[in-house]
């Protein structure tokens, strides 16, 4: 085996519960994912890498919030001291950006989103530097001037609107086609930049990620015009992650 796939004979639980074999999933971008099949059943290991704005045991919160929705694969292992989570493998089909043409999958999504926004987040340092402006300022560190001007911008025309003392929801961040699976409901995955947020952040990140139309779902969310800044933020965020 590789050198990734041999460390996961040395964790605990999958010598337990009998590896025989580790197929590697490519779509992720940073993480080394497997789908492991076992004497057992099937599992989802992913053996976590250092990504910027991501924390592990904020991680660990959002996991334990989420755990009663049963919106995402029940969690097995989670140790973030050996950077290892593993899940119940979930069997479906990712979406593709068609599936966002179809209204009656969509609005299964929208509860989803619905019942995980309706938690409040905890108010401890590790959510709040979780927040979008402070993810971007972070980011703007390393950007252009042009672009460091267009987020101070936005987040301070945001600010004067109150939008971020708006923000108090659980919020995914990363909610690409590649992290839905399923329809029967829709199942959401790798929750690892979620944090403090609203709603109107994971619709526009679907809306961009899915080059759909959405605003149809999300736009009772607007309670003082902010779609325009914070839609430039997001198209700002999105475009510096493809880098």
């Amino acid at each position: 085996m590789p050198d990734k796939l041999h460390s996961l004979k040395h964790i605990k639980f999958l010598t337990e519960v009998g590896l025989l074999e580790a197929r590697p999933i490519r779509h992720g971008l940073n993480n080394h994912s497997y789908h492991v099949i076992t004497e057992q059943g099937h599992y989802f290991v992913r053996l976590n890498a250092v990504i910027a704005g991501v924390d592990r045991h904020r991680e660990a919160q959002v996991l334990d919030l989420i755990e009663p929705l049963n919106i995402s694969p029940k969690v097995i292992l989670n140790d973030t001291e050996q950077n290892v989570l593993i899940t119940q493998w979930h069997r479906g089909n990712r979406w593709q950006n068609q599936d966002f043409n179809r209204p009656s999958l969509v609005r299964k999504l929208a509860q989803q989103l619905k019942s995980f926004h309706a938690i409040p987040c905890p108010q401890t340092a590790v959510f709040k530097h979780s927040r979008l402006d402070h993810r971007l300022l972070g980011y703007a560190d390393n950007q252009k001037d042009n672009i460091k001007k267009h987020i101070n911008r936005h987040i301070d025309k945001l600010d004067e609107m109150g939008f971020w003392q708006a923000n108090q929801s659980l919020t995914h961040f990363d909610l690409n086609p590649r992290n839905i699976i399923g329809r029967q409901p829709p199942m959401l995955v790798d929750w690892e930049f979620a944090g403090i947020g609203h709603p109107l952040i994971d619709w526009l990140i679907i809306e961009y990620e899915s080059a759909q139309s959405l605003d149809h779902y999300y736009r009772h969310y607007d309670d003082n015009n902010w779609l325009p800044p914070l839609r430039a933020l997001i198209q700002i965020m999105m475009q510096i992650w493809a880098k």
